[in-house]
């Protein structure tokens, strides 16, 4: 009997150590945080430069160039609650991917040109814990005359007060 609540024991001890771990490995972001992706790193890239400076969001960019050319590498945004979202281009469509650890899955965006909201919606995906993917579509013709800096937010409305809350911001203008 003492073997049976040894070992339940161990494995108990087993299974909240695992959780531990798995929880943390889930929380690595830091709050708008944004990422390039690369072929190789940039430690194995000796002809490469790295330049970062950070906005008045607090965004951290990071911007890699090799002798002098523009930089063409995707570029990836991701805060607290959004990670792995990436801008890319489809027939007449910008298509925005990532994921979202929010609660009940439901998190909202807004397309800004300056200061002029032109489109405001919700998505629902997978409810917290969970990362649930998402895609959002924008048709090209919503920005096609933009008069200033065209912006997509990302955010959740607070359930204490109603204000936005964890804002990722991703410039639309430069794809």
């Amino acid at each position: 009997m003492k073997k049976i609540l040894f070992y339940i024991a161990i494995l108990s001890i087993a299974t909240i150590l695992a959780s531990c771990n798995q929880n943390d490995q889930t929380n690595e972001a830091d709050d708008n945080e944004q990422v390039n992706e690369t072929e190789q790193p940039a430690e194995n890239n000796n002809d490469e430069t790295t330049q970062e400076k950070t906005n008045e969001a607090g965004e951290t960019e990071q911007n890699t160039e090799k002798d002098g050319t523009p930089n063409t590498e995707e570029k990836v945004y991701q805060n607290k609650i959004f990670k792995d979202v990436k801008v890319s281009e489809m027939d007449n469509q910008m298509v925005i991917t990532g994921k979202a650890q929010v609660f009940e899955g439901v998190f909202d965006y807004a397309l800004y040109d300056g200061e002029d909201k032109l489109l405001e919606d919700h998505y629902q995906t997978v409810g917290a814990p969970s990362w649930g993917d998402f895609e959002i579509k924008i048709d090209k013709t919503t920005i096609a005359q933009p008069k200033n800096e065209v912006r997509l937010e990302l955010f959740v409305y607070s359930a204490k007060d109603g204000s936005k809350e964890n804002i990722l911001n991703i410039p639309l203008s430069n794809h």
